[in-house]
């Protein structure tokens, strides 16, 4: 006969210690993140999604397709699953899911592939963190503004997210006619099709490393607004513009990665080019602001630290002060998702 009597008071409380404790399992999945993270990468590396956005295909299939072992594939399909990035059984076939086409499928307009690829190039960098704990000695090029054509993944990547937020904000803020615009650091040039956009009169000369520059006209024509932009190679030692040349002046996702000193001097050039009353948008990432969710700041703010010399999230009010020196005044604040922006005009 089975025993069925209750554990002894020992064994009662000993058990308890275990039972009692809270549950492990969100700490058990940020453990084991970047396997996650890897199995994602790789499936962009082998171009799961790509290939499977034409039609459903088995696993045998698809292996042969892509020459890959099938039954490490199969186990890889099935992570993908439980991603929510592919759906199927084997019998009918796998295919992404809405999630994964909008967004993992090359030549989809939502493409996030050069963005992931660049954040898990980071792979290195981020498993010396305990090092670089001990001893504060940072590194990494990501600050430097004369090396973002080098990330093109990082900086015009993620334009799909970026346009909305931008569009969002120039439509709530009071700017007027944007007039001559200069987007210094243009990116993929979702901040001058913004303001295009609200503004039919605006001209704007989209500024930054040729390879950034590359991807913003792209994008400026599939807008239809190109034959309203100039496209400028970036010298950020010395811009080729002239004082007062522009009417709107923007200046975004810079300042945290070259920190305070470079940001300093790139928002003092932004304010010389920038003609008096003109305006002067800065948007980035800063520290949470006051009331509001982090929204992974903290995680973005430890990045920084690992892949840059000098770059950090900086606070509103230091930028504030940063636009004062230049003789900017700060006119409006406005926060959108991670992204804040502000304005000014120069005096």
């Amino acid at each position: 006969m089975t025993d069925t009597s209750p554990p002894s008071a020992s064994v009662a409380t000993a058990l308890a210690r275990y039972t009692e404790l809270p549950d492990p399992a969100p700490l058990l999945a940020l453990n084991f993140g970047f396997a996650r993270a890897r199995a994602l990468g790789a499936a962009m590396d082998l171009g799961v999604f790509t290939a499977l956005a034409g039609a459903p295909r088995t696993t045998a299939r698809l292996a042969g397709d892509l020459s890959c072992d099938a039954r490490i594939l199969g186990e890889l399909l099935q992570a993908l699953e439980d991603f929510g990035l592919v759906s199927g059984a084997d019998g009918a076939g796998w295919a992404p899911t809405e999630l994964a086409r909008a967004y993992l499928v090359k030549g989809a307009p939502g493409y996030l592939g050069d963005h992931f690829d660049e954040v898990l190039a980071q792979w290195d960098r981020w498993s010396a963190l305990t090092s670089l704990a001990r001893s504060g000695d940072r590194g990494g090029d990501l600050g430097d503004p004369a090396g973002r054509g080098r990330h093109r993944g990082m900086f015009a990547g993620a334009f799909p997210l970026a346009v909305r937020t931008a569009a969002d904000v120039v439509a709530v803020l009071e700017l007027g006619s944007a007039g001559r615009v200069l987007d210094f650091t243009c990116g993929s040039g979702e901040w001058g099709i913004a303001l295009a956009g609200t503004d039919p009169r605006a001209r704007v000369t989209a500024h930054d490393d040729p390879a950034l520059l590359a991807v913003a006209r792209e994008r400026a024509a599939e807008f239809g607004v190109a034959e309203r932009f100039r496209f400028v190679a970036a010298d950020f030692a010395g811009t080729p513009f002239a004082e007062d040349e522009f009417d709107t002046v923007v200046m975004a996702h810079a300042g945290r990665f070259a920190g305070r000193r470079t940001a300093a001097r790139l928002i003092r050039e932004c304010a010389r080019v920038l003609r008096p009353g003109g305006t002067l948008l800065l948007a980035d990432i800063m520290r949470t602001p006051a009331g509001q969710a982090p929204l992974g700041r903290p995680m973005l703010a430890l990045s920084l630290l690992v892949n840059t010399e000098n770059g950090g999230l900086p606070e509103a009010d230091e930028y504030r002060a940063l636009l004062a020196e230049a003789g900017i005044a700060v006119k409006e604040c406005v926060t959108r998702g991670l992204v804040t922006a502000l304005t000014g005009e120069r005096q």
